[in-house]
């Protein structure tokens, strides 16, 4: 009978066309929408060589190392270096400083100092490299003053040839592209728009809400049994909706998701189940028409999803650091953050954390949904 049952759920549920649309086809278009927008987003933040004028008078010229340093970090046949350097007249630097095509003028006297017309960061990094270069030509300087017997000459070799005693090691096995969360809190938001068949289930086991709630709720059929059953035919098509979701975004897209597919696929069978829990919660709670319920589920998802960083990445950020509460009473936030403890860290104590509690929300609102409905008594079908 549960097999009977189940199939001819499942026959149901595949046939409403308006909840595929919205927990199937409207996530795809969203993604879909997420890509055009974030396409060249990474490419922003590339760092582009930094324009500098240099007045190479007879003060520029006569400096040893003044012209080697620059030599060092300029561009060479446009590869490498940190900026692109113009020697010029003072009267030529300073027409380029007011046309903005430079942002800055390196003077060699009275003593070495940097011309700017407004401040930002090309300026900051001009004025670190010239206080950098200042420190260590003195310090060359005063070496040679105390030991006459080693030359200017002989300690720039030195000086030039610096070490990194620190190395920048990867945390993750795949390159980690900061848009990605935008995508990760898409799935949280697909996840909970599972509510819908939630909502759907507990209105047609309802028989003030539909003719099909008057016939089961005088069928033969524990109330258990056949929410059981709806939530397992539900929990069946939004499980294949989410994986196709997350398949489009990781091969189409390119939209990295970890290599760890078993807990990635475990994270997303969670994420259902808690999204179809809060739909019948939803609808088992509020007692009123669908429309309303419909309206309280889009809203209550629209919300917990901008907290999770689906419309700005930095509201995750701020909710942790301010309101940290929020953030484990928030499902969306709770799926997006295992998706990302998984990127960042595998299968770690704080994505076994998330999903410990996102089994105590699912856990809770089911029961709060059967409660209710298990209550329910009719006069007359």
């Amino acid at each position: 009978m549960i097999f009977h049952l189940l199939q001819y759920r499942l026959k149901c549920f595949l046939t409403d066309r308006q909840m595929i649309f919205w927990t199937l086809i409207f996530p795809l278009l969203l993604a879909t929408l997420f890509n055009l927008a974030f396409a060249n987003l990474s490419e922003i933040d590339t760092f582009i060589k930094i324009p500098v004028a240099i007045v190479a008078d007879e003060a520029y010229l006569q400096n040893e190392a003044l012209p080697m340093a620059w030599a060092a970090v300029s561009v060479q046949n446009g590869e490498g270096g940190l900026f692109h350097v113009t020697p010029t007249d003072e009267e030529t630097a300073r027409k380029l400083l007011s046309e903005n095509k430079v942002d800055g003028i390196i003077f060699a006297e009275p003593d070495l100092h940097l011309v700017v017309k407004q401040s930002g960061l090309n300026q900051t990094i001009l004025r670190t490299f010239l206080d950098d270069f200042s420190q260590t030509s003195q310090a060359l300087s005063d070496i040679s003053a105390v030991n006459s017997s080693i030359s200017f000459e002989t300690l720039l070799p030195v000086v030039q040839d610096r070490r990194d005693h620190i190395s920048a090691v990867p945390i993750s096995k795949d390159q980690l592209n900061s848009t990605v969360i935008y995508f990760y809190s898409l799935i949280a938001m697909t996840a909970l728009y599972g509510g819908f068949w939630g909502m759907r289930i507990v209105n047609e086991n309802q028989a003030n809400l539909s003719t099909l709630g008057a016939r089961v709720s005088v069928a033969p059929v524990h109330k258990l049994l056949r929410l059981m059953v709806d939530i397992s035919a539900a929990l069946v098509i939004q499980y294949a909706i989410i994986l196709v979701v997350i398949t489009y975004i990781q091969l189409v897209l390119g939209y990295r998701f970890g290599s760890q597919l078993g807990w990635i696929l475990l994270t997303a069978l969670i994420a259902c189940f808690i999204g179809i829990a809060y739909g019948a919660c939803i609808g088992a709670i509020f007692r009123t028409d669908e429309g309303i319920k419909t309206g309280i589920l889009i809203l209550s998802t629209m919300i917990l999803s901008f907290l999770s960083g689906m419309m700005y990445h930095g509201i995750k950020y701020i909710v942790s650091t301010t309101v940290p509460v929020l953030a484990f009473l928030n499902p969306a936030n709770l799926i997006t953050d295992a998706f990302l403890a998984l990127y960042y860290d595998g299968a770690s104590p704080r994505y076994f954390t998330n999903l410990a509690i996102l089994l105590v929300f699912g856990l809770t609102f089911s029961l709060l949904a059967f409660a209710v409905l298990r209550r329910q008594r009719y006069a007359s079908l």
